[in-house]
């Protein structure tokens, strides 16, 4: 079962000096969909987005900074108890293989500007010269296919469940069920799980349905469906309004253009 894979790549890609990138870990975490597009395996994640603001940080870039930080506010709540999120969701060491969330679509645009300078100042990059940027919604769709234009879910399979009984996503199943859902125990998820979680499709890319929905370069919706929301969302012809701003059950991935290889 390749479910929640090691987030080996992750911690390497994360654990290098402040507001630097290992790039063969990154070129490694890039999934080919078309000869000049690839798109990253997994959801964005927090130690991920971490390295970013440190590198803000280090290079005295408060503007930037204002506009890039985490909303960790955002996740209190009067239907729930949340305040542990807005304490640890974001910087304690269990959750840094999660998905960012709670950040703006702009912060999420000055990410992928960020990360598309790091990697072609490179000289060990794989590519010779690559964009960043979030997707527009062909592309997305386009990735989250793997391959099969009659894809119902960024998944093999037509159904929510495999033929084990295993639910394939992490969404929110009832009214009232607030939590997540955690797979028929195939996880830990009480809200978003580990971006290397599930199954990826055959592009080798993760949690495009569920976990938590992702930005596109439009910021007026995002796609994919979340741990918040029915399943009618996790569907890829299906997409939610947004208003760019930080949300909990939002977060993003990059694709990459390919300009010269």
């Amino acid at each position: 079962m390749k479910h929640q894979k090691l987030a080996l790549s992750i911690i390497l890609f994360s654990l290098t000096a402040i507001g630097q990138v290992n790039i063969k870990e990154l070129d490694k975490s890039l999934a080919k969909v078309t000869e000049t597009l690839y798109a990253s395996e997994c959801e964005i994640s927090n130690n991920q987005y971490a390295i970013f603001l440190n590198a803000l940080k280090k290079a005295n870039k408060t503007d930037l900074l204002v506009i890039a930080q985490i909303d960790t506010m955002q996740w209190r709540s009067k239907q729930n108890y949340n305040e542990p999120y807005v304490t640890y969701y974001h910087k304690h060491p269990a959750y840094q293989d999660y998905p960012a969330v709670k950040i703006s679509h702009k912060g999420a645009m000055l990410y992928c500007e960020w990360l598309t300078s790091e990697y072609n100042s490179n000289q060990k990059r794989k590519f010779k010269k690559v964009v960043f940027r979030l997707p527009t919604e062909k592309k997305w769709i386009l990735a989250a296919q793997g391959g099969d234009n009659t894809a119902i879910y960024s998944w093999t399979e037509k159904e929510l469940r495999n033929k084990k009984g295993q639910l394939m996503a992490n969404f929110k199943r009832a009214d009232g069920d607030t939590m997540g859902v955690t797979g028929a125990s195939n996880d830990n998820a009480d809200i978003t799980a580990p971006v290397y979680s599930y199954w990826h499709n055959k592009f080798g890319i993760y949690c495009m349905s569920g976990n938590v929905a992702e930005m596109v370069i439009d910021p007026t919706f995002v796609k994919g469906g979340s741990w918040a929301q029915k399943s009618e969302f996790l569907r890829i012809d299906s997409k939610e309004n947004s208003d760019g701003s930080p949300k909990s059950h939002i977060g993003f991935r990059p694709f990459v253009d390919i300009i010269e290889k």
